[in-house]
């Protein structure tokens, strides 16, 4: 069983004040607690550590390889042996590891030796019992590892506790056999009984202050999905989880109150949440680089990582750990070095948060090269390297937890200061709605209050006319433009309040059953020179369409076609009903063409926008919307509008506008 990996960070959401302030209190009380228990876990460690080098006998230790695993104590005794290092390291080996261990005459009694790490499967150790006479008798051998059964221990400790024989005038010799699907890391020391009870129940400290830490931040990743929602920090709630099933297993918990008598479930359990915690890891990992930013090949290879996790799996629950086991501290050596990449590729635009998340992964990696290598057999191995993996989670875990803080207090300032932003384009909002409201209103009192005198005027002139027999040509001449200017001015107020109408959302559309055929041959009636319009259209063309807009539609075009083509030119206007290729359903189509007059082509770009008149136009009454206006009611209805300029040798050009609105 190999070390497992880290997780990291997430987003946040928002929730009612109330909720928030009781889940914020409730996730700040849960920092307090962390704080002590990393004090008392900073505390405890050296002294593990210090308890590990006390009072232990001084011994010294050979080493044997054997690659088969097949060598006999009997072939062992006649091997040479070479001087060991205190922990012996060989990396991931099939064969077995044989470790001698000559223990130097000692009055201290009893003295147990103690076997370590705990997640090494198979371990023998060999001896030879002293007689009442001091005699050295036949040589036995006891069992231990994590593939023996742990209700048949000689002592019921987590560390492997054997008793030992020895001799105050002699030394004592012992063999350890190991084989093991895990890395061949073997340390085995001899101490006094007092001395190995002390270090076991300093263990247990450790241990259950560990399990507190990661409890306290499991508790924090559910408070923070429960206000944020991010799967982020749902992921890392399962690592979290992961990481606390990992420790029992790892250091025996599991083996020892939950299945004493299932040693081989144990281990390949232990070995599936070892591969499980490494897959779920990378995964979190590649939605983390994805969140900020990362390229995607980088995504896709944090992905394609966890697919070796099937392959791991079939390999333990088939009797090959130890290919499941090389594999994953490959893998974690390979995301680790990945992440030292990538970190530096990310999007983070907080200065203090890049360089936190470029210092993790940084970190991460320089442990890996210092605490795994070892495990693969690449320099020596120290007492802390025996159980990597507890410390880089618990380290990752920190680390993750910091950089998820700092990412969701930006996320609350920029919430807040977005939410300012809002609101301070709703106050600006709100004046503009004022402002129009006040100049539609004043606008509207305006249209009415012009309409009223040009109406007197337009009575006054109809009158003069009426009774202008005696009136000399040239005054009635100048009352016919009177007559003309006021109707120009009547048409240009009704433009501008039909678009006020339509631009405050007041036009109102009512969809009717109706002859178009009828409607068009009642604009064009009532266009005072409509005997020049020319009418191409069927007998009878029934629709359901908005009367109103439709008539407002045509007789814009009718207007802008009669006063800017030559006087007495004629004006074609085609109707018709037809289904437009990649369109459902039945479509209307009316085109209106004219002769170019005095104001000449309008710009094609402008001759639709708002108070657009041609340069020529400007000798005849007119405000610029009647066009716009016709663009406006026609997208509103989900039509199409064109204006297409003809051109053609020794021919005056021509102007052509077409409508096409769909039958509802």
């Amino acid at each position: 069983m190999t070390p497992a990996t880290p997780a990291t960070p997430a987003t946040p959401a928002t929730s009612t004040p109330a909720a928030l302030r009781v889940r914020l209190h409730t996730l700040c009380c849960a920092r307090l607690w962390l704080m002590p228990l990393l004090c008392l876990l900073a505390l405890a460690w050296p002294l593990a550590g210090r308890a590990e080098l006390a009072t232990q006998i001084e011994v010294e230790r050979a080493v044997w390889a054997d690659p088969t695993g097949e060598a006999r104590l009997e072939e062992v005794l006649g091997q040479a042996f070479q001087p060991a290092p205190t922990i012996v390291a060989r990396g991931y080996q099939r064969g077995a590891t044989w470790l001698r261990v000559t223990v130097p005459p000692t009055a201290a009694q009893p003295l147990w030796a103690t076997l370590q790490p705990l997640y090494l499967d198979d371990l023998q150790l060999y001896s030879r019992p002293r007689g009442p006479d001091g005699r050295l008798g036949p040589w036995t051998v006891r069992q231990e590892g994590d593939r023996f059964p742990f209700d048949r221990r000689e002592r019921a400790t987590l560390n492997y506790s054997l008793a030992l024989d020895t001799s105050a005038t002699e030394p004592t010799v012992f063999y350890v056999r190991l084989r093991s699907t895990s890395t061949h890391a073997l340390y085995v020391n001899v101490r006094t009984q007092d001395s190995a009870l002390q270090f076991e129940g300093l263990t247990l400290l450790w241990l259950g202050l560990y399990l507190g830490i990661v409890l306290v931040l499991a508790w924090m990743s559910t408070l923070r999905f429960i206000l944020t929602r991010d799967i982020l920090w749902a992921m890392n709630l399962c690592l979290q989880a992961g990481t606390v099933i990992l420790t029992l297993f790892y250091l025996g918990v599991v083996a020892k109150y939950f299945m004493p008598h299932a040693p081989h479930g144990v281990d390949a359990w232990t070995s599936s949440v070892l591969c499980g915690h490494l897959s779920l890891g990378m995964l979190y990992y590649a939605v983390f680089v994805k969140r900020f930013g990362a390229p995607r090949w980088a995504v896709w290879l944090y992905a394609c990582t966890t697919l070796a996790f099937p392959l791991q799996l079939w390999w333990i629950w088939h009797e090959q750990a130890h290919l499941a086991m090389g594999l994953n501290s490959n893998l974690l050596l390979w995301g680790t070095f990945l992440g030292s990449i990538v970190t530096w590729l990310l999007r983070i635009q907080d200065t203090r948060l890049r360089w936190i998340v470029r210092w993790l992964f940084t970190a991460q990696t320089l442990y890996l090269i210092a605490f795994v290598l070892p495990l693969l057999g690449v320099g020596p191995m120290t007492f802390w390297h025996l159980y990597p993996a507890l410390l880089i989670n618990l380290f990752g875990s920190v680390m993750q937890h910091v950089v998820l803080t700092r990412r969701d207090q930006l996320d609350r300032d920029a919430r807040g200061l977005l939410e300012r932003e809002v609101a301070a384009s709703q106050l600006l909002l709100q004046a503009k709605h004022d402002q129009l409201a006040a100049s539609t209103s004043f606008l509207g009192m305006l249209l009415h209050e012009l309409k009223n005198p040009l109406a007197s005027i337009r009575l006054a002139v109809l009158n003069m006319l009426r009774h202008g027999d005696d009136l000399p040509p040239a005054q009635l001449t100048r009352l016919e433009h009177i007559q003309a200017a006021v109707l120009g001015m009547d048409t240009v107020l009704d433009r501008c309040r039909q678009v006020d109408r339509l631009e405050s959302g007041a036009w109102g559309t009512k969809r009717s059953e109706a002859d178009l055929v009828e409607l068009v041959a009642q604009c064009v009636a009532a266009q005072p020179e409509g005997g020049r319009v020319a009418l191409s259209a069927p007998t009878s063309l029934p629709a359901r369409v908005d009367v109103q807009g439709f008539q407002t539609v045509l007789g814009n075009l009718l207007d802008n076609a009669l006063g800017y083509s030559p006087s007495g030119s004629q004006i074609d206007l085609h109707l018709q009903s037809l289904t437009p290729d990649g369109q459902s359903g039945r479509w209307v189509c009316v085109r209106v063409g004219n002769a170019v007059g005095k104001a000449g082509l309008p710009d094609a770009d402008r001759v639709f926008s708002k108070y657009y008149r041609a340069e020529g136009a400007h000798q005849r009454t007119g405000s610029g919307l009647g066009l716009y206006l016709v663009k406006c009611l026609v997208e509103r209805e989900g039509g199409t509008l064109s204006y297409r300029p003809e051109s053609r040798p020794g021919t005056t050009p021509l102007i052509h506008f077409e409508v096409c609105l769909p039958c509802h």
